[in-house]
């Protein structure tokens, strides 16, 4: 187990993030189908979705679930006609609970990459999400170079780790934390200099009213994100996609997205390179 801010060199990160997906694919074969008419049988999805990352899924001041993923989950739970059970994901944990049958599917804001296609099976994308540096007013980074003069903190666990460790010079002090929000903290807390993840980092900054002294420095890249299933799931699958197909065409996904993230939705795709979308593969 890592623990928060520990620097890890580029080569052990590859190898253990190697060895996390090839212990969840062994776990993929014990795995239970969920099919929606499974779900409906047992009239509860049990939904996997994140609870710190706001506004994509956090707990409000009520002590409920709510956020974008959040109002997406509990749509797809009426229209199978069963309850909602939310199930806490972080980044390290949200696969291995998917393979292995802990939640019928994942309603996550998860970037879609090759590397986890081979693992799980992800529905068409349905969000996106800006990767951006954002860092201390003072602090002047302009472009990947000037990371290395920086003590910069990453999500381990998430998308943004890898991005991250490919971007910045070989130099770079690097600090790992355990989910998004302890990301933040870093950052607000005077732990590291800049951080690399969401664009909607800035909502959160916003909050605690210090945003003067905050900015955004550069968008380090794009990402697309994709509801998921497991392998083999093929009539949830379809549910899931034929759902975001008809919620986008009637504007509902594009009108949430502008109501969480604060602006417009982007036009996203229904192919990327080396992902299969279809499950025939």
């Amino acid at each position: 187990m890592f623990k928060s801010g520990m620097m890890i060199p580029r080569s052990k990160f590859l190898s253990g993030a190697a060895a996390a997906f090839i212990m969840a694919a062994g776990l993929a074969s014990v795995a239970d189908a969920a099919s929606p008419a499974e779900v409906k049988a047992k009239k509860v999805a049990v939904i996997g979705v994140q609870m710190d990352q706001f506004p994509w899924g956090f707990i409000d001041q009520n002590g409920k679930n709510d956020g974008f993923d959040i109002e997406i989950a509990n749509m797809i739970a009426k229209e199978l006609g069963v309850e909602a059970k939310f199930e806490r994901i972080t980044g390290q944990n949200r696969i291995p609970l998917l393979v292995n049958g802990n939640v019928d599917f994942l309603v996550p804001s998860m970037t879609i990459t090759e590397e986890r296609a081979k693992v799980i099976q992800y529905v068409i994308p349905y969000s996106s999400n800006d990767i951006t540096v954002w860092g201390k007013t003072e602090a002047t980074i302009k472009g990947a170079d000037d990371l290395a003069k920086y003590v910069i903190g990453v999500n381990r666990g998430s998308a943004f780790e890898p991005i991250l460790v490919k971007l910045a010079p070989p130099n770079t002090q690097i600090k790992r934390f355990d989910d998004d929000a302890t990301t933040v903290q870093a950052l607000l807390s005077g732990q590291v200099d800049a951080i690399l993840g969401s664009v909607t980092y800035g909502l959160v900054i916003d909050k605690t009213g210090r945003s003067a002294q905050y900015e955004r420095k550069f968008k380090a890249a794009d990402n697309f994100q994709g509801m998921a299933v497991r392998k083999g799931d093929a009539e949830m699958l379809a549910f899931l996609t034929d759902f975001v197909n008809r919620k986008t065409a009637d504007g509902t996904l594009d009108a949430l997205y502008k109501k969480w993230i604060g602006v417009d939705r982007a036009k996203l795709p229904t192919t990327l390179p080396g992902v299969d979308f279809t499950g025939k593969q």
